[in-house]
């Protein structure tokens, strides 16, 4: 026997892969202001009698753990989803981008792809057990709490 999917997470996913790309692009264009903020953390020791900023100096520790651990994970995180994605057929990619990433009610997306409830809903079944099986199912990377990435 197959183990149980969580189709909810796996749709908690979908619904944050818009999210994740959005928090990325500004943890990244965040990261261009480094050398900058520790020129200015030098900078300080030097006329503030050797005694660094320390609200700086978190500041510098902060962006250096964003980029040494939450871009690369977010990273991932974005490539597996969508690669999982990118490995459905046309048509259940069609599902995904109308249900979960322009988040249409379940009635439009039947109507878009021309389908009955029945169907709709055991192709919705396959396709999620697809994403989370590519993805690595219960150890995969997706099911890192965002908050934990950010904490350490």
């Amino acid at each position: 026997m197959s183990p149980q999917v969580p189709h909810s997470q796996v749709e908690s996913w979908l619904f944050a892969l818009p999210e994740w790309k959005s928090r990325l692009e500004t943890l990244e264009s965040q990261q261009e202001r480094i050398p900058g903020l520790t020129q200015k953390f030098e900078l300080v020791a030097i006329h503030g009698k050797g005694q660094k900023n320390e609200a700086i100096l978190n500041e510098v520790i902060r962006r250096l753990q964003v980029q040494e651990i939450e871009i690369p994970v977010l990273q991932m995180k974005i490539e597996m989803l969508e690669a999982a994605i990118q490995a459905l057929l046309p048509k259940e990619q069609q599902f995904i981008e109308h249900r979960y990433l322009l988040r249409l009610p379940h009635a439009d997306v039947m109507e878009k792809l021309k389908t009955t409830h029945r169907i709709y809903y055991r192709n919705r079944k396959r396709v999620l057990s697809h994403i989370y099986r590519f993805v690595g199912g219960p150890d995969s990377i997706l099911g890192m709490e965002d908050d934990m990435i950010s904490s350490e």
